[in-house]
């Protein structure tokens, strides 16, 4: 197939993308009598599912909600896996195109990215029934983190697009060659983040009466992911 133009694929895509979702609800903290964990208990859950969701570390998350580490891990790989996503439609990578190959690199970069976010459990603050953990988190800035190899990536990718190396390439060939180098510039070019000013996030636990226990929503979830990792700035 004859392409007579350049490949449009440049960094601006990154700026109109939404935020990326957690995908499981995290449940489970215990009593709402502080007893002898007092208020530290609730910044250890809160800072155990952290380190659940983002590094793969679930020894404290398994801890203190009893969760079996199948569960655990099972969290993580869906959160990387719906990171993943989201980075390819950022970068503009046909996530239905591209093989299974290009988005497990994906997963894999997404991982390597997800293992040196920054954040802290600075303060916990009780009213009546309610918790309020103070998180201290240094956002990722992933434009800036994945700016130089992509812009890269696209230029060598455009060059050969201009040069005629695709014409005689399928729609499905032409998207997973673009899958294939944009995935290698980040395998080979994300070593070090790139991080915004620190920010205060406040993370406030439900208490469920009837239960007992103690819930972080999925809307607050949501909202604190997009703050740890920055992928629309």
């Amino acid at each position: 197939m004859k392409r007579s133009g350049i490949y449009k694929r440049t960094t601006a895509a990154l700026a109109a993308v939404s935020c990326m979702v957690m995908v499981l609800a995290l449940t489970g903290c215990g009593s709402g009598d502080e007893g002898s964990g007092g208020t530290e208990a609730y910044q250890e859950y809160v800072v155990g599912i952290m380190d659940a969701n983002y590094l793969g570390q679930y020894e404290k998350y398994m801890e203190i909600t009893g969760s079996a580490q199948v569960e655990a891990e099972r969290i993580y790989q869906a959160n990387v896996q719906a990171f993943a996503l989201k980075m390819e439609e950022a970068l503009s990578v046909k996530t239905e195109v591209v093989s299974k190959g290009v988005t497990e690199r994906f997963i894999t970069v997404a991982g390597n990215i997800y293992g040196q976010v920054k954040y802290r459990a600075v303060d916990v603050v009780r009213e009546g029934d309610t918790y309020t953990v103070s998180l201290e988190v240094e956002p990722v800035d992933f434009r800036e983190t994945v700016r130089e190899p992509f812009q890269t990536a696209v230029d060598v990718f455009n060059e050969q697009a201009k040069n005629g190396d695709f014409d005689e390439y399928t729609d499905q060939e032409y998207e997973e060659a673009y899958g294939q180098a944009v995935v290698a510039a980040l395998e080979g070019g994300v070593k070090e983040m790139v991080y915004q000013e620190k920010i205060t996030v406040k993370v406030v636990l439900d208490y469920d009466k009837e239960n007992n226990i103690y819930l972080i929503s999925d809307e607050q979830m949501e909202a604190l992911d997009d703050k740890v990792v920055n992928i629309a700035r």
